[in-house]
């Protein structure tokens, strides 16, 4: 007998060991390293005694219960409740294995009776009858329950990180395991590519659609198990657009289907907190109480639905405090980007919007010479043009640089028109047409239009967007598609064929290519440019629209002739009757061309046309 009750007693304690050392081995992955184990917990031993042949609890056994009792109300992080039960060697031994249980059984029932029947699955019982260690005094030291509580050692909240997106996860989320035992990611999603590749869609689970702020999912594994925390987490995440009023959405998975999004009761904060993740600017907005495991999406509905085929809304309307933005008097909005400037930050640029330049006033006999070929706008190639108005850049520094000494042309900036003041009409849109000034020379427009993108966020829905060439001076027109072919220039109007037209009279200019001719009357308070003709070894020849038998009524007008060579302009202004005429052909000549510098060309044009 004493042989079989040792042999029992040592098959117990192997058990008993077996079962603590399986909550601190460290296991490996396939790939050979050390996968997160719980933290080494620390124990809590409470004893107590019975009575011979008893199961009761004793008064003293009450407050030794009591005690643990109170510290579990205090919702500790404990990982298990071992409760292993004794007998002493009175008595045979299978009557005491029952014994033992029977005093496992009460004491775990009143302490799971106290209101604490979660615990309930972290309970293990064992019971060992008569097992003597060697270290009991007496045989009532052998008639005893211990309860011994195995907690985690103390958790801390931890931050995980993704470029700019972030999660909070505070301490004691987890119910069985330290932070710093899992695994955690991020997943942020800011672009329809990455929405491909996690089977995303736009759309609520109503079919509507919707603008992005940013997709995310949050994960916490344990041997890449999902684990649930019993807290929420925090979120602060980069927006897609700097915007307000979001929701937050939580993802709808269904088979073979991309993941649609329900609206929750949940706002995103706008807390515009902004800090550098490496060289990338983050400003973020942040969300609490996120389950782990599934997918969110701070989201809202479009407010017109057709503006925006960017899930992620592109462009947003940007406000008065964006450095980068610039406000018209017509309310227009021009968008720069570090690129614009030579060696200069386009936050530090003197930049201002003129776009109230509407044709019946700006298009006087003034500015005409001002800004030499302003009035010339091209027929545009498969449309019909009307002008609607120009748009211009004043540009310059604290050093007073011209516009051409700090723009760089070959970059491009986002023009908003609003589209409460320039309405859509049927089979008509707008368009912007850039000038290529070539150095504040308008000779030469383009006649490449930039049509409206349809595809720049909210901003659409208010405004008519254009990403143009970053030239500084434009003309808004409204085209109407057309099968007919444009031609650049003001085209001399086609006779009836019935009689031969009047041979006008030709304008040479000395020592200088690609020279524009401007005329006018002040009476009529108009100029128009003369016709090109073409280059004639280093004379420039035009044609103004007016008949040889005329000349003698233009005597008065103001005739100018500009060019621009290596920066510098180059002009000659005076009346009709200083220009010179050949007496061979009947055909005019000007005077030689003299450098006017910037600063000067104002007052140069002005005390000729207001004379």
């Amino acid at each position: 007998m004493k042989n079989f009750r040792l042999q029992l007693g040592l098959l117990s304690l192997l058990i008993c060991l077996s079962t603590q050392l399986s909550f601190s081995q460290t296991t490996k992955k396939n790939d050979g390293k050390a996968a997160p184990q719980p933290a080494a917990p620390i124990t809590q031993k409470y004893s107590l005694y019975f009575d011979i042949g008893k199961d009761k609890i004793k008064p003293e056994g009450y407050k030794t219960l009591d005690s643990l009792v109170a510290l579990l109300q205090t919702n500790p992080n404990v990982r298990r409740i071992q409760v292993n039960g004794y007998a002493d060697t009175t008595g045979g031994a299978e009557a005491n294995m029952e014994l033992s249980n029977r005093r496992t059984d009460t004491v775990s029932n009143y302490i799971t009776g106290k209101g604490l029947m979660k615990f309930k699955v972290k309970f293990a019982s064992a019971f060992f009858g008569e097992m003597a260690t060697g270290k009991e005094t007496d045989l009532s030291e052998m008639r005893r329950v211990d309860v011994v509580l195995y907690m985690a050692r103390p958790d801390r909240d931890t931050i995980i990180k993704s470029g700019c997106a972030s999660v909070k996860v505070k301490a004691n989320t987890f119910e069985n395991y330290n932070n710093d035992e899992l695994v955690f990611s991020i997943i942020y999603v800011d672009n329809a590519e990455d929405m491909k590749k996690y089977n995303l869609s736009n759309l609520d689970n109503e079919g509507n659609k919707l603008l992005s702020g940013g997709m995310f999912k949050v994960t916490a594994t344990f041997k890449g198990k999902p684990i649930k925390g019993i807290l929420p987490v925090d979120v602060e995440l980069p927006m897609a657009n700097h915007a307000m009023d979001y929701n937050l959405y939580t993802g709808v998975e269904e088979k073979n289907k991309p993941v649609t999004w329900k609206l929750t009761d949940k706002k995103i904060s706008d807390l515009r907190n902004s800090f550098t993740s490496g060289d990338k600017p983050c400003y973020t907005s942040s969300v609490s109480n996120i389950n782990l495991n599934i997918w969110h999406n701070a989201d809202k509905k479009f407010s017109c639905g057709y503006c925006n085929a960017d899930p992620f809304g592109g462009l947003e309307t940007p406000d008065k405090t964006d450095p980068y933005a610039n406000f018209g008097k017509d309310k227009s909005i021009v968008i720069l980007n570090d690129g614009c400037f030579k060696k200069l930050d386009a936050t530090k640029a003197y930049f201002k919007v003129e776009d109230d330049l509407y044709p019946e006033t700006f298009l006087n006999f003034c500015n005409a010479f001002l800004l030499p070929g302003v009035d010339n706008i091209p027929e545009i190639p498969k449309y019909e043009r009307e002008l609607v108005k120009f748009i211009d850049f004043n540009v310059t520094t604290a050093k007073n640089d011209t516009a051409d000494m700090i723009m760089v042309k070959k970059t491009k900036v986002l023009i908003m028109v609003p589209k409460s003041k320039f309405p859509a009409h049927d089979g008509k849109q707008y368009a912007i047409l850039p000038a290529d000034t070539k150095k504040d020379n308008f000779e030469d427009w383009t006649t490449k239009i930039v049509l409206n993108d349809a595809c720049q966020g909210l901003a659409n829905c208010d405004y008519w967007v254009f990403e143009a060439p970053f030239t500084g001076f434009y003309a808004l027109l409204e085209v109407t598609p057309t099968d007919k072919k444009g031609s650049k220039g003001n085209d001399l109007a086609d006779g009836d064929g019935s009689e031969a037209p009047a041979k006008n009279v030709t304008v040479k200019s000395k020592k200088f290519n690609n020279v524009l001719l401007v005329y006018g009357a002040k009476e009529s308070n108009t100029a128009r440019s003369a016709k090109f003709v073409k280059n004639k070894g280093k004379n420039s020849i035009n044609e103004p629209d007016i008949a040889k038998k005329e000349k003698k009524q233009h005597a008065n007008d103001v005739f100018m002739a500009y060019v621009v060579k290596s920066g510098k302009r180059y002009a000659w202004i005076g009346k009709g009757s200083q220009l010179k005429t050949n007496i061979f052909t009947g055909n005019w000549k000007t005077p030689k061309l003299q450098y006017v510098p910037d600063e000067e060309w104002e007052n140069f044009v002005k005390k000729a046309c207001e004379e």
